[in-house]
């Protein structure tokens, strides 16, 4: 995936102060892409824009060179709100997926929701899951598509740090166990995340949501998290993206107040 100088204003908002300004990127087939950045900077824009639910004002967006004209089957989308249909069980919400590509099988619904560790929900409700185990399901009927390219939209945020540890690690199962490596792009405010789970981390500043730096991830993989909490450039890059946020935060607060500083 490409995104060429694409800017985003939306309906009703000042051309002049969009939500994303000039975005140029390069995705690879089978990367994994981290966004970090401060609240309002256009993070889950992008998610918008891949997912093809909203169209740029300005620049282009090409998938496999050519342009991106809507939503597609070739993208999968997860949110943060799990997303599932609440009149379904978890099997079926899986099944619902499959049907959609033309792979309906109740066996491969249930093998998904074993993989995930939800054997024995199978038949409830998402009333009736804590959230870890809705954003399971959410997760394994994402996959359940078969699509090449994962868009996921801060799908840890709201479940607790048990439960994000095991979903981080059942995705990376999940990304590195397929037999073609799937591009990940996730949106996260958590850097410890971005630096365990990605390639390459994309720092963005506030809105309008510009680049502000893309930082590779020198880790190989598998990635050890009482490994890399003791590694000098594990924190040195943490402290090198805390301290973007920071600068961008305090020059944010400077401009409001008419540069007098805070």
């Amino acid at each position: 995936m490409q995104l060429e100088n694409v800017s985003l204003a939306y309906p009703g908002q000042n051309p002049e102060h969009p939500s994303l300004q000039d975005i140029t990127l390069d995705i690879e087939e089978g990367e994994f892409v981290a966004v970090v950045g401060p609240s309002g900077g256009g993070k889950s824009s992008v998610i918008n824009l891949l997912a093809g639910l909203v169209a740029p004002t300005g620049g282009q967006i090409l998938l496999h060179g050519r342009p991106l004209t809507g939503p597609g089957p070739d993208r999968a989308v997860v949110f943060q709100d799990y997303s599932l249909f609440p009149w379904m069980t978890a099997l079926q919400n899986i099944a619902f997926a499959l049907k959609q590509v033309g792979g309906a099988s109740r066996e491969r619904a249930r093998k998904l929701l074993e993989v995930v560790g939800l054997s024995d929900a199978a038949a409830k409700y998402p009333s009736q899951l804590s959230g870890g185990m809705r954003q399971r399901v959410a997760i394994a009927r994402a996959f359940a598509l078969g699509a090449p390219v994962y868009l996921m939209d801060e799908p840890f945020g709201a479940v607790d740090a048990k439960n994000r540890i095991y979903l981080q690690d059942l995705l990376l199962r999940l990304w590195t166990e397929e037999k073609q490596k799937k591009t990940i792009f996730l949106v996260t405010h958590d850097i410890d995340e971005a630096l365990y789970l990605a390639d390459r981390v994309v720092v963005f500043t506030p809105s309008p949501g510009r680049i502000r730096r893309i930082i590779p991830v020198p880790f190989s993989r598998p990635r050890h998290r009482s490994h890399l909490l003791r590694d000098e450039t594990y924190i040195g890059l943490r402290n090198d993206i805390l301290s973007l946020l920071q600068a961008e935060l305090i020059e944010e607060l400077e401009a409001v107040e008419g540069g007098e500083g805070i």
